[in-house]
């Protein structure tokens, strides 16, 4: 106590304020724009050059200040990035000095050459490039890169994604199993965007396509991506992904994207049969053309889900604008043929399902949203409105043996559901130029602790998240969901005790899964 006393004399008697005494880091900055591609335009339009820009406490940022060839301008500040609507001089190179300027003083600087050319040619460009899922291997379930892309305002007609999947050379080779993937894209914000919705084949190598045109806007510059593959530990996946810009002029020199939703939801609870959150929108009246591209893929079934949904089960969705039913989703997908060629597949691969098949790409619905252009809007989801999960350990009046054989199992459906807002303009738009509601990322990594581990089938969990409802699954080597709990909050959870001492011995794994993110541990039952 008196070493810490005569410090705070010497503290003050220096004059010397506690910001003063704690080190500031300088701040961390960093922009899409890349010297490894020129930006092509055909005649001298505005170019969105997107910054990010932290730094560490107590210290906060104050500005960003882009010079372009000796001349500063301020970016625009918006909700986790800047950005500066830069409109070249001329063709030929331009220095670009990007400097992140902290309320400390300290500050970071960047620096770009960026040749601005008046022409562009058709390209391929490869991202991912034999990158191995394997469970609990380098990339187990979830594989992060960054790769650089064409910078450009109309110049590219269209994009095409090509994704080429093998088995690779691990134990194993292919999974065994259709596993729920999706290959996502960062954004200026930080926001992971789905790209693209993906089931795996039963234990074979297939070649996809998809038009992925409306993330134009996305898939230019420096860029992250990722990779997540519901894969358990049957074998694993490789992958290769390439895009084809097509030269060519669009109808619209600008577009953007904006995340309505991306999360999962029980389908058929009782205590909340229309789970899907109203997404509240005003689409700017600089947009002249406006559409949703949603995508919904349904899973789990068996005797305890009512009518084997929601895999299985033909539905109608339904989405409102302002409340008035507008827009039907029919989701059900014929899978033999299997839409994108996949032949020679093991297991049921060959039944319709709810929005997918093994072994394809899901395609998403699209509607036409031009007409409420420069407007306020309500956007609701639908699940198909007379479903009910007679079955779901939420509905009071089950009866095991009767209504199904076991009301507790917790083996229920679930959608799992992604949408866009995409505009497209010949005014310049930026990303996430509209209002809505907060999105909630997911992309936590939790981590599990169990014990006893191992267990004689009796053990309690602890874990870490934010305050939400939760859904935790048990899961076979193979991904057979085998038992699911349902909890309102972390709390609830860690004071949990569990008991699976009914099934057969072995390795199980165990997924916490919530709208910020997932957690997974292995545990080994005596």
């Amino acid at each position: 106590m008196k070493k810490l006393y005569f410090l705070l004399v010497l503290l003050l008697s220096l004059h010397i304020s506690a910001k003063d005494y704690i080190s500031v880091a300088p701040p961390e900055v960093s922009t899409r724009l890349t010297e490894d591609y020129t930006v092509e335009m055909s005649t001298l339009k505005a170019y969105p050059i997107y910054v990010n820009a932290t730094v560490e406490l107590p210290d906060t940022m104050q500005e960003v200040v882009i010079d372009i060839d000796g001349v500063e301008y301020t970016a625009e500040t918006e909700d986790g990035f800047y950005y500066y609507l830069w409109t070249p001089s001329a063709y030929g190179v331009h220095n670009i000095i990007i400097k992140a300027i902290a309320t400390s003083g300290d500050e970071t600087t960047i620096t770009r050459n960026i040749n601005v050319v008046d022409s562009a040619d058709s390209q391929t460009v490869t991202s991912l490039q034999d990158v191995v899922i394997e469970f609990n291997g380098q990339n187990s379930r979830w594989y992060y890169g960054t790769y650089t892309f064409p910078q450009f305002v109309s110049s590219y007609s269209d994009i095409q994604a090509f994704l080429e999947v093998e088995c690779p050379g691990v134990n194993g080779g292919c999974d065994d199993w259709d596993r729920w993937a999706h290959i996502d894209v960062k954004a200026p914000d930080g926001n992971w965007i789905q790209l693209i919705r993906y089931i795996t084949p039963y234990g074979v190598g297939c070649n996809h396509e998809l038009d992925v045109t409306d993330y134009m806007s996305l898939l230019q510059g420096e860029v992250e991506m990722r990779v997540f593959i519901d894969t358990w530990g049957t074998g694993g996946w490789q992958l290769t992904l390439n895009f084809d810009y097509n030269q060519g002029t669009p109808d619209y020199a600008y577009s953007n994207v904006v995340e309505v939703w991306d999360g999962s939801y029980n389908f058929g609870d009782l205590s909340d049969l229309q789970p899907v959150e109203t997404y509240s929108a005003a689409v700017p009246a600089a947009v002249s053309s406006s559409h949703l591209r949603l995508s919904n893929t349904g899973h789990a079934w068996g005797p305890n889900n009512t009518g084997n949904a929601a895999e299985f089960f033909n539905a109608i969705h339904y989405i409102d604008v302002d409340g008035a039913e507008t827009f039907t989703q029919h989701l059900w997908q014929g899978c033999n043929p299997n839409p994108d060629g996949c032949t020679g597949q093991q297991g049921s691969w060959h039944y319709p399902r709810a929005g997918w098949c093994p072994g394809a790409i899901s395609h998403p619905n699209t509607y036409d949203l031009t007409s409420y252009v420069g407007t306020n809007v309500d956007l609701d989801y639908r699940f198909h409105p007379t479903y009910v999960d007679l079955c779901h350990p939420n509905n009071p009046d089950c009866v095991s043996g009767s209504t199904c054989d076991d009301c507790s199992d917790g083996y229920n459906p679930v959608y799992y559901v992604d949408c866009h807002i995409i505009n497209k303009s010949n005014n310049p738009l930026i990303y996430g130029d509209i209002l809505g509601t907060n999105s909630i990322d997911n992309t936590e990594i939790y981590d599990v602790s169990i014990y006893p581990n191992p267990s004689n089938g009796v053990f309690k969990i602890r874990t870490d998240f934010p305050e939400s409802k939760s859904r935790l699954t048990v899961h076979t080597v193979n991904g057979q969901r085998v038992k699911t709990y349902y909890f309102d909050s972390a709390t609830q959870l860690n004071a949990s005790s569990f008991d699976l001492s009914y099934l057969t011995g072995g390795i199980y794994f165990i997924n916490i899964e919530n709208v910020y993110g997932t957690g997974v541990k292995r545990i080994v039952l005596e």
